[in-house]
Formats: structure tokens, C-alpha cells, sequence
């Protein structure tokens, strides 16, 4: 996860919610690993269900090309699984400038300008 940057700098810091878990008690290292591991868990399981158009989050829209309709992820290999979600993780939103500007709906297609048109 360190190696994506796109993940640590959109990760959230969950200071409050770790403090819920131990019951606002000090515990021993390995259990607050423990903790840790299982919120890391939780997000993943998050991101996942949000690559699939489910749960509680949805894709911005320059990460939504990486949506995976629910009935296709059902059917998929846990191997295809771990590779489209690695390529979700591995993208960082950035794009290159297209000679062609694509509607949302993607049913039309112009070709891009050079400058905004702007009124007198």
C-alpha cells in the first residue's frame, strides 16, 4: 500500500474509531495491531465494494472506469478479481489530453479545442 500513492494520500486517519474498538483502553501492541490489521481489511473491503457499484461509496468519476457491474464480479476468478482490483490500486487518476472530448454518456464524441470560447 505505501508504494500507491494515490491510496496514502486519500487514506484517513482513524484515530477515534481505533480508540472505539479498545473501548478508549490501553492495549498491548499486538492487539492494537491487531485493530489496525482489521480496519485495513475493512477499507479494502470498502474499495471493493465500491469497484462493483455496491456499498456504501461510489468511484469519482475519473476512477470510474475501473467499475465492475456486480453480475460480471460474481462470475470472474479470484485470480481476475485480484487483478482488476491491482490495476484500480495502481492508477492515479492522472490523464493524458485527448485530441477528442467523449460525452458521459460516451454516445458522442467532438473533437477538443485548444481554448475555451469565451464571449466578447
Amino acid at each position: 500500500m505505501q508504494n500507491n500513492k494515490w491510496v496514502m494520500s486519500r487514506w484517513s486517519n482513524n484515530n477515534h474509531v481505533l480508540k472505539l474498538k479498545a473501548d478508549w483502553r490501553q492495549l498491548p501492541i499486538s492487539s492494537i495491531i491487531e485493530n489496525v490489521y482489521d480496519m485495513v481489511k475493512l477499507q479494502y473491503i470498502d474499495l471493493k465494494a465500491a469497484l462493483t457499484g455496491k456499498g456504501n461509496f461510489t468511484l469519482v468519476p475519473t476512477m470510474s472506469r475501473h467499475v465492475v457491474p456486480n453480475h460480471v464480479w460474481s462470475t470472474v476468478s479470484a485470480e481476475r478479481k485480484a487483478e482488476l482490483f491491482e490495476r484500480f490500486l495502481r492508477d492515479n487518476g492522472t490523464r493524458s489530453r485527448s485530441s477528442l472530448t467523449v460525452s458521459k454518456d460516451g454516445k458522442m464524441t467532438v473533437p477538443a479545442t485548444a481554448k475555451v470560447a469565451r464571449k466578447p
